[in-house]
């Protein structure tokens, strides 16, 4: 969870944060990130 932008994007879109995944990504210069899980009622 590296990009807040990206995530303020998301949140903005009505989307929540539901979930995390610990280490989910290797980042080239910031080595394990985690992956969000986000969501949205329909």
């Amino acid at each position: 969870a590296t990009n807040h932008r990206a995530l303020a994007l998301w949140q903005r879109a009505g989307f929540d944060v539901v979930g995390r995944l610990p280490g989910a990504f290797k980042h080239p210069t910031q080595g394990y990130v985690d992956a969000l899980v986000l969501y949205q009622t329909l």
